[in-house]
């Protein structure tokens, strides 16, 4: 007990003799424009969070829309490829959206969170192959228009609907992994717990 005692005052001691030269840097940190990058900073990771949940909400939506498009390609007598075709469409929209939204995410990436820097990366590629497997199945519908049969749309719809899961659980897990480090920090500053006295 009486050596926790001397330990804090040590502590503290030294706390006196930093704060100090400490005060120019706290001083700076008033000043307008610094006040404004941390300001910018902070929106910026507001609406980072908003991106990723935008995408995660189209990832989902590209998910149902490609379950769909593979259960009317099944059909033994689908004869009606223009349904398929506005199902395409569809995803095909969805993707360009989750495209942009991640480029908009990479554009301003060194004032995202770390999470949100992960995260972008994580669904990056998985976007990129996203759109490349829409291509081609549009593609793929084009040229087997009265051959629906006979295409690998199928495959392909099997390839978006993963993909778009893939890239809905990324999103999920980082924002579950965020959510977790926030209670965490809240806990520790939490008064009266051991490991802060």
């Amino acid at each position: 007990m009486r050596i926790n005692f001397l330990y804090k005052g040590v502590l503290a001691a030294a706390a006196l003799c930093i704060a100090p030269a400490a005060l120019p840097a706290s001083a700076r940190a008033n000043q307008p424009g610094v006040r404004a990058r941390a300001s910018s900073n902070e929106a910026f990771t507001n609406d980072a969070s908003k991106l990723l949940q935008q995408i995660q909400a189209d990832a989902l939506r590209v998910k149902d829309r490609a379950d769909q498009l593979e259960m009317l390609v099944a059909e033994p007598f689908n004869v009606d490829w223009q349904m398929d075709g506005r199902q395409l469409e569809r995803i095909r929209d969805r993707v360009n959206e989750m495209d942009r939204l991640v480029y908009r995410l990479r554009a301003n990436q060194s004032e995202a969170l770390p999470w949100q820097q992960k995260a972008t990366d994580r669904i990056a590629a998985t976007v990129v192959n996203l759109t490349g497997t829409t291509q081609a199945a549009i593609i793929s519908l084009n040229n087997n228009q009265g051959r629906i049969a006979f295409s690998n749309l199928e495959g392909l719809a099997g390839d978006i609907y993963t993909q778009g899961g893939l890239i809905n659980r990324a999103v999920a897990n980082f924002e579950q992994y965020a959510n977790a480090r926030h209670e965490v920090r809240q806990i520790k500053q939490a008064p009266g717990l051991k490991g802060n006295s």
